[in-house]
C-alpha cells in the first residue's frame, strides 16, 4: 500500500489546488485504504494515513479530537475506523491549514463533528482558493477560529493551537497534546521529500525559516512530532530534530538560488539543477517538485 501511495502521487503530478486536490476525482476511482486502519503513536494518540495530509486523532473517555480530514472518501475510511475505538461524537476537528487534501473532508466529518477549529486565515483562503465553482458545494469551514492562540481543556489531556507566522501558507497552525507532549505541525514539516511552496497563499522560504526556528524553540527533545508528508508513511513521525533539517533546507535553498542569480543563470537555467546542494537525496512526491521550489526561491530573491 504505501508502495502505491508514493508511485500514484508521483506519477500523478497533482498540484494543490492543484497538489492533492484535483480539478476531477481521480482518486475515487483507487482504493489506497490501509487494512491497518488507524496507528496509536503515543498513548490514546495516533495517526490515519491513506492519501492527502496525514490524520491525527486523540481519542480518551472524556473527548475525541480529529486534526485534517483529507478527502471525503477516505474520511469516511477514517471514520469507520474512529468508530471501533469509541462511541463518542468528534468533539474538535481542527483543520492546520485550507489545503484540499487536508480540508476536503470536512464534508463527510461535518456530520460526526461539534467544532472544527482552525487559524482566521485558513478559512480566508480555503473561501479564496475553494469558495467557488463546482468546489463551493463541497467545501465546510471552521466555524471556530483564532488569530495566534487557541486552548481547550479536555480533562485528561490539553490542547493547544498555535500560529507562528506565514510559511507553507499564511494560514498554518500546529496542535499540541500538551500532556502528551504530541505535536501536528501539518505541512510546515515535508519529510525527505520536497515541499509544496504555495506561493499565492503566502508561502515563502524565508518565513518558513522564522516559523521553523520558532516551533524547534517551543517544543522539546521529548515531542513528537506529526507532519501531512513524508517520503514513506513510517516518516510521518519524528522527533524535533527534523525541524532544524527542515529550516536548513530552506536556507540552503535560498542560498543556492540566490549565488546562481548572481552568476547570471535564468530561472530555467536555475531549474536544471540535480538538487539543492546538501539536498540532493530529497524525493519528489509529484512530478516537478523540485523545479517548483527553485522556482518559488526565485521569485522569493527577485522581489
Amino acid at each position: 500500500m504505501k508502495s502505491n501511495r508514493r508511485s500514484f502521487i508521483k506519477s500523478s503530478s497533482l498540484l494543490i489546488g492543484g497538489l492533492l486536490y484535483p480539478r476531477r476525482n481521480i482518486f475515487g476511482a483507487i482504493n489506497f485504504f490501509s487494512p491497518e486502519g488507524i496507528k496509536e503513536i503515543r498513548p490514546n494518540i495516533g495517526i490515519f494515513t491513506e492519501k492527502g495530509g496525514t490524520i491525527g486523532w486523540y481519542v480518551s473517555d472524556d473527548a475525541v479530537v480529529v486534526v485534517d480530514s483529507q478527502f471525503p472518501d477516505s474520511a469516511k475510511h477514517f471514520v469507520e475506523e474512529l468508530k471501533k475505538k469509541t462511541k463518542r461524537k468528534i468533539d474538535i476537528l481542527f483543520n492546520t491549514h485550507h489545503h484540499g487534501d487536508h480540508t476536503s473532508g470536512n464534508y463527510y466529518m461535518k456530520d460526526f463533528v461539534e467544532k472544527i477549529v482552525a487559524q482566521e486565515n485558513c478559512v480566508k483562503l480555503q473561501k479564496k482558493f475553494y469558495g467557488k465553482g463546482e468546489r463551493k458545494e463541497k467545501q465546510v469551514y471552521a466555524n471556530t477560529t483564532f488569530k495566534d492562540e487557541w486552548e481547550l481543556d479536555l480533562g485528561k489531556e490539553k490542547i493547544k493551537a498555535s500560529y507562528f507566522g506565514n510559511a507553507h501558507t499564511s494560514g498554518d497552525a500546529v496542535l499540541h497534546f500538551q500532556n502528551a507532549n504530541v505535536v501536528h505541525i501539518g505541512d510546515l514539516v515535508f519529510n525527505h521529500t520536497y515541499p509544496y511552496m504555495d506561493r499565492p497563499a503566502g508561502c515563502t522560504a524565508s518565513g518558513s525559516i522564522k516559523v521553523l526556528e520558532k516551533a524547534a524553540s517551543v517544543f522539546d527533545k521529548d515531542t513528537k512530532f506529526i507532519c501531512g508528508h513524508a517520503d514513506t508513511d513510517e516518516n510521518v513521525t519524528f522527533s524535533i530534530d527534523v525541524l532544524s533539517v527542515m529550516r536548513d533546507y530552506f536556507s540552503a535553498l535560498l542560498e543556492f538560488v540566490g549565488k546562481e542569480m548572481k552568476a547570471g543563470k535564468t530561472l530555467s537555467e536555475i531549474q536544471k539543477a540535480a538538487g539543492v546542494p546538501g539536498f540532493e537525496k530529497l524525493t519528489e512526491r509529484w512530478e516537478g517538485a523540485k523545479e517548483m521550489n527553485l522556482k518559488a526561491a526565485y521569485e522569493e530573491l527577485s522581489t
